[in-house]
């Protein structure tokens, strides 16, 4: 459950970074829908900086499957 706490906390500080929001808050249930400034250049953006802070590497098919945060966090806990 902590590493689960330490994927979520990292992540919501590079959604913060990326949205460039401080106050901004994610769950596992957050998708493009919820945040108004997720457009698909902010979603490549989202994605390089995931996989800069996490040290791995999705393929397109992983990328193509993430409707919300929650397939993000389970995606990097499978790296």
């Amino acid at each position: 459950m902590k590493e689960h706490m330490d994927k979520a906390e990292r992540l919501q500080q590079v959604f913060r970074n990326v949205f460039q929001k401080d106050d901004l808050l994610i769950t596992p249930a957050t998708s493009a829908k919820d945040i108004r400034m997720w457009d698909s250049l902010t979603h490549l953006e989202l994605i390089a900086a995931v996989e800069e802070e996490f040290r791995i590497k999705f393929s397109f098919n992983e990328v193509m499957q993430f409707n919300t945060v929650g397939d993000m966090i389970v995606a990097i806990g499978k790296k």
